[in-house]
């Protein structure tokens, strides 16, 4: 089919960022047999006007995204974080096209207002949701015309190519990776200044960003960290609702990084509980570090095994089938393996 992904992916100035989710789900649905036609919301709307103003572009870009669609006929539009593209603008497409089917996919918590508010923007409009949460959380989103399901990071064969567990040339112990949040108590700024209080003179950690520093890396910079990272920290925004976790929890994962991953998520019903270590608090956290960094054997079990389960279980070629069965109301062809329930 034809597929026409719209949001922030590829473009002017996005090369830094080639592995995230965006770029991920287009490789799965290009892999599946399906052709994929990009539309970056941003640029088309800065490239609107001599300002180079997303504002006063706005206009323009969605008369060229309904233009874009007489042209290309999609059979499915899927929607990443395109805020500038207005819900009248998608009620035009679907009068166009009747039978296209819009899908939104959001990887942020749906704990955090303005995220809740972006997701409840495309009730109505999409005919499925997607998000990287599971469970009860979902029901906030309820509603007629829509249907909200999880879905998990997606693991990438093509870009996801390392091993850490075989790299006997890693030399950093432990990798701690975030933005900063702003405007309220940041759970990961704690943890980051306890490791850093806490451990050993000659454990060697690299952290990132957090409101410690401003050493967070993207790019190929990104993925050398990864090579070097015997252990890394997978703590989210929120780190209390089920099966939500950013997408570093994946690419650790699927680097074949020993992984720790705070209890509340509750990983362990569908990874099980080898292929990663769940952590209760900053100490519980400290003594496994530190055990894990003198037991280099088991770390490299763990990770390995860690590594074999994301890359079958959350492969991307995988997530968008579900994502297009879901959407087109198909059988579900395989057992996913992770909540498929609709809210």
């Amino acid at each position: 089919m034809k597929i026409l992904y719209i949001g922030n992916v590829q473009g002017l100035s996005n090369v830094e960022k080639y592995y995230l989710t965006e770029q991920r789900l287009i490789n799965g649905f290009t892999r599946l047999g399906h052709n994929v036609c990009l539309f970056n919301d941003r640029d088309h709307a800065r490239y609107a006007n001599i300002f180079k103003s997303q504002k006063c572009g706005l206009k323009k870009m969605n008369e060229k995204l309904i233009e874009s669609c007489t042209h290309y006929k999609p059979d499915l539009i899927v929607l990443s974080h395109c805020k500038n593209v207005s819900n009248e603008t998608f009620l035009t497409i679907k009068n166009l096209l009747p039978n296209v089917k819009i899908t939104y996919t959001n990887v942020d918590p749906v704990t955090v207002e303005q995220n809740i508010n972006d997701i409840k923007q495309r009730k109505g409009i999409a005919d499925t949701i997607f998000v990287t949460t599971a469970g009860e959380a979902l029901k906030q989103f309820k509603d007629d015309n829509s249907r909200t399901y999880f879905f998990p990071n997606p693991v990438d064969a093509a870009l996801d190519t390392q091993h850490v567990f075989t790299n006997m040339k890693a030399d950093i112990d432990l990798l701690f990776l975030g933005s900063a949040l702003k405007h309220q108590q940041d759970h990961r700024h704690e943890l980051a200044k306890f490791i850093i209080d806490n451990v050993d003179e000659d454990f060697n950690y690299h952290i990132g960003g957090l409101g410690i520093n401003d050493k967070k890396a993207y790019g190929q910079a990104y993925y050398d960290l990864l090579d070097r990272s015997k252990m890394g920290v997978s703590v989210s925004k929120t780190s209390n609702q089920y099966l939500y976790a950013s997408d570093r929890m994946s690419h650790y994962m699927a680097a074949g990084i020993l992984t720790f991953i705070p209890e509340g998520s509750q990983f362990e019903d569908i990874l099980g509980d080898d292929a990663f270590v769940s952590f209760s608090d900053n100490q519980d956290l400290l003594e496994k570090i530190t055990y894990f960094k003198n037991n280099d054997e088991e770390r490299q079990r763990i990770a390995q095994t860690g590594y074999e389960k994301i890359h079958a279980l959350f492969n991307v070629d995988k997530v968008c089938k579900y994502i297009l069965e879901t959407t087109f109301k198909e059988p579900y062809s395989i057992d996913y393996g992770w909540p498929v329930t609709g809210y």
